[in-house]
């Protein structure tokens, strides 16, 4: 008796965790952004004290120092100068690369705090409170001057 009282313990208990299993990864969202449609949301607030333009996506690569093995596709709007706001939103071709794409990003941070520095030490603050965002495959930098707006635009457009 209990024998089988335990053979039928296991088997719910198999059950319960198959189950379990799957309902975790129908829920698991498959993330796709429309990476022009976020920027364009983003860049149209009024989050940013600069008048911000996109970028080439080739120097934004040379910049970041990406390469072609790492990013699948990317959009970038940067300020006149005047100030460090900029914007780049990037699809990693592989979610291995994505630590390596962050240390990229990372360093080129730390190359423009550096500058802003030693002529904008105001902007200085504004690097230091980016947003900086991993959804899926999706990398999102953001330096602006109001980042808990860009933020909810973010949340709105992933939900």
């Amino acid at each position: 008796m209990k024998k089988k009282i335990w053979i039928l313990l296991i088997i719910v208990a198999i059950i319960a965790i198959v189950l379990g299993i799957v309902f975790i990864q129908k829920n698991k969202k498959d993330i796709q952004i429309n990476i022009q449609d976020l920027a364009s949301r983003i860049v149209g607030s009024a989050s940013f004290e600069d008048q911000l333009a996109q970028a080439d996506s080739e120097m934004v690569m040379n910049d970041y120092t990406f390469t072609s093995d790492e990013i699948n596709d990317l959009v970038s709007y940067q300020g006149s100068g005047a100030t460090s706001e900029e914007l780049v939103i990037l699809q990693v071709k592989d979610k291995s690369k994505i630590n390596s794409v962050k240390e990229k990003i990372n360093t080129r941070l730390s190359e423009r705090r550096e500058a802003f520095g030693s002529y904008l030490p105001k902007e200085v603050g504004k690097i230091d409170n980016n947003i900086l965002r991993v959804e899926g495959n999706y990398i999102i930098l953001c330096i602006a001057n109001d980042t808990n707006t860009v933020n909810k635009i973010i949340n709105e457009y992933i939900k």
